[in-house]
């Protein structure tokens, strides 16, 4: 079996009691067969609160007041002091370890929802590479697994690599460049026409292509009201999501009177533009979560062939963060440091990402809603 994941996936360690948001509170701990059936087996006073603190039915540990039965005072596992590492689920022993599944492939990514592997993923200043590496497991085989769609998928991920990480251009081109490439590509794939791809990507790379796409781009730029609508569309979607945490729902009305009801739109341009002048490492910051997600999900396509929404999710993602980012930054006073992207980044991910109706909802608006056609993006990102 291959392995894949990004360079820094070991050097990862966990907080522990100093996690400012562990996650051990604020949902459910699913535990998965073979645990289950340790846990029946484990003897003495602490195998009896093993089984007096799993909810067998749902196959989760208790919580008491949003925490895991096993979290103690100290905020740490009393599973892992008591029984030992190999004691612990899957769920457990994973987190915050984001595993997608392939035909004798497994990719590993750090999921954003926790501090210290948003700290790490954000933190990265150079370009990141990803590893291989090969584990003698038994072969699997998919029904159905189109290997042909699936290798040109990756093609079109190696060179979405490429752009997000041409330090050269804008972010705002960047994200624009994907988008208006992965339309293109879409149409093959919806055309069985997927032999077209390899001459697409060489002339995409060519430079004559970035400056018939950049004059094209100019058309969409310098158009602040469209901008600021059209990132205000996207922002009242999220409102059309599970809330996961109660004090989420507050945080985005804050972020948002701040962001489009107290600002006039001269004072907002002005104020963004300041914003954006602020630290040059932000633009970084968000050449990593564009690769964060790209990475993550856009090979997912080989079940649905629905490459477009994958891009305009990472995309979107990116783009409300940004929004994020620019609303704390105005109510602090036009004050922002790393720790607070981490912060708002790692919220982010709990809200969208642990949540199955959240993530299909998503999905769903990607490939659906108006707000998320291709011109509409477009005025969003480089307005």
């Amino acid at each position: 079996m291959e392995y894949t994941y990004p360079e820094y996936l070991y050097d990862f360690q966990c907080d522990a009691s100093a996690c400012s948001d562990t996650c051990c509170v604020g949902w459910n701990i699913m535990i998965d067969p073979v645990s289950l059936k340790k846990y029946r087996k484990y003897p003495g006073f602490f195998g009896n609160r093993l089984k007096n603190s799993i909810d067998w039915e749902k196959e989760s540990f208790e919580q008491y007041n949003g925490r895991c039965a096993f979290l103690n005072e100290e905020n740490l596992c009393d599973i892992y002091t008591e029984a030992g590492e190999d004691m612990l689920c899957k769920t457990c022993t994973r987190y915050p370890r984001h595993y997608e599944e392939y035909e004798n492939l497994r990719e590993i990514s750090l999921s954003l929802s926790c501090p210290a592997a948003a700290r790490m993923v954000l933190g990265q200043k150079e370009q990141l590479m990803f590893l291989n590496e090969y584990r003698e497991t038994p072969e699997e085989e998919y029904e159905q697994f189109d290997f042909f769609l699936f290798t040109k998928l990756n093609e079109i991920r190696d060179y979405f690599y490429r752009v997000i990480q041409d330090r050269d251009r804008s972010v705002a081109h960047r994200m624009a460049m994907i988008l208006c490439t992965a339309h293109d590509l879409q149409k093959r794939i919806d055309r069985a026409q997927l032999h077209e791809v390899d001459d697409l990507l060489k002339r995409y790379q060519k430079p004559s292509f970035w400056k018939t796409a950049e004059k094209k781009f100019a058309l969409y730029e310098n158009r602040g009201v469209e901008k600021r609508i059209q990132r205000w569309k996207l922002w009242q979607k999220l409102y059309r999501l599970e809330v996961l945490r109660p004090r989420w729902r507050e945080y985005l009305k804050k972020q948002e009177e701040y962001l489009y009801q107290d600002l006039s739109q001269e004072i907002y341009e002005k104020a963004w533009q300041e914003f954006a002048d602020t630290s040059p490492d932000r633009a970084v910051e968000y050449e990593q979560l564009l690769m964060y997600y790209i990475f993550c999900y856009l090979c997912g396509a080989v079940y649905d062939e629905d490459l477009f929404s994958k891009v305009k999710l990472a995309v979107v993602h990116t783009m409300l963060i940004q929004e994020m980012d620019f609303g704390v930054w105005l109510s602090r006073e036009k004050g922002f440091s790393f720790e607070d992207q981490v912060e708002l980044v790692h919220r982010y991910a709990r809200e969208t990402e642990h949540s199955d109706p959240n993530m299909e909802a998503m999905e769903c608006m990607a490939a659906e809603d108006e707000a998320f056609c291709l011109e509409k993006l477009l005025r969003g990102v480089l307005g």
